[in-house]
């Protein structure tokens, strides 16, 4: 067929699972990169055509692109399965190691992170979403950000961004798919309306998109892990959601100029994961995680209060209270808004402060002793 021998002998495409476009390089040119097959693009192949007295135009081009005479390319795991045998040095930890910081966890948390982000680029695990996040904390100039980006390799940052806009869910949901790794760059800038797409976000395994125009809803694949940054330290809100991250504290400037082996970096990563290397975090790791966060979290002003009017009671003092009486009676002494939903994550609170409690038929009561008596 005259159309496909022109087009196999001056280009090459290929159709890119992660951008989901069809890409393409001119076969005799010093341009090896693949870029975007764009309008431009496809009137220029057109009009070559028509040079050599091929009567090809722009639908007859788009016919053969969109078909499966061109092949499926997935870079990712291009990238992953062309590496070189792993060398036997531990370069996931030696990366983590440049951030300096008081965590003990920090380099043995940073590398189960780090072959879960592997792990789903090789779609070994579609059932869960690697739900855990970094989140580096400390003052401008540190290079946090710096340091984020320079987790992926050169040939695959552009499957890298820093931005997403959690206020359009469409968008960022989609970006769970486009992108390998997103950095939630000023975590502290994400409102406290949105930190509960955050948490379905962080948590969600696949994309189940609807066709525009149509009633077709399209399954896609999860890709995207997630790291973080955050000028400011009081950044939890909801003490349940503690686990997803791994929070540090930067105490100096991150050393971004130590030369990385990436292809030694990744091969590890490979090496270690077909050898059976556990990439989920377990829960002594996640108890860990939650009892290192408790210094980032904010203490709500209910929590705050309850200090000061009430504090545990030993067993043969004190009385039995529901979080509400408790609420009630630090409202009257401070007139903080009372309402259902506080009183409901006072609970937690309450519960994460291991106060004394005891079921009971009209609900979980507090042994507790007054401070401040009216």
């Amino acid at each position: 067929m005259q159309t496909e021998e022109f087009m196999k002998r001056r280009y090459e495409f290929r159709h890119n699972t992660q951008i989901g476009e069809v890409e393409y390089r001119e076969r005799l040119s010093f341009r090896f990169r693949f870029n975007p097959l764009d309008k431009r693009a496809l009137n220029s192949i057109a009009l070559d055509a028509q040079m050599e007295g091929i009567p090809l135009w722009d639908r007859d081009i788009s016919r053969y692109i969109y078909s499966n005479r061109v092949p499926v390319f997935n870079p990712l795991e291009d990238f992953l399965y062309r590496l070189p045998a792993w060398d036997g040095k531990d370069r996931i930890r030696a990366l983590a190691a440049t951030v300096p910081c008081k965590n003990p966890y920090w380099m043995d948390l940073f590398h189960r992170w780090f072959l879960n982000m592997v792990s789903h680029w090789k779609g070994s695990n579609k059932k869960y979403a690697n739900s855990v996040s970094p989140l580096l904390v400390g003052p401008q100039g540190t290079r946090k950000s710096t340091f984020c980006r320079s987790i992926m390799p050169p040939s695959e940052r552009s499957y890298y961004t820093d931005s997403i806009d959690f206020s359009r869910k469409k968008d960022a949901e989609l970006y769970l798919n486009r992108f390998a790794l997103i950095n939630i760059d000023e975590f502290d800038q994400v409102s406290s309306t949105q930190q509960g797409f955050l948490k379905h976000i962080l948590q969600k395994p696949v994309l189940n998109v609807k066709k525009p125009h149509g009633s077709a809803v399209l399954e896609m694949r999860r890709y995207a892990s997630f790291i973080a940054t955050s000028n400011q330290k009081d950044l939890l809100t909801d003490p349940s959601g503690s686990r997803r991250f791994i929070c540090i504290e930067v105490t100096g400037v991150i050393d971004t100029n130590r030369p990385i082996d990436y292809e030694q970096l990744y091969a590890q990563a490979m090496y270690e994961l077909e050898h059976g290397e556990r990439y989920w975090f377990d829960q002594e790791e996640e108890k860990i995680m939650v009892e290192n966060n408790r210094e980032f979290e904010q203490v709500p002003p209910e929590e705050q209060l309850f200090f000061r009017y009430f504090r545990a009671a030993q067993p043969e003092e004190g009385e039995w209270l529901s979080p509400a009486e408790i609420m009630e009676d630090i409202q009257k002494g401070s007139s903080i808004p009372m309402s259902v939903k506080r009183v409901n994550s006072f609970g937690r609170i309450l519960k994460k402060q291991e106060i004394p409690s005891k079921h009971t038929r009209s609900g979980t009561l507090y042994h507790v002793v007054r401070l401040i008596t009216r």
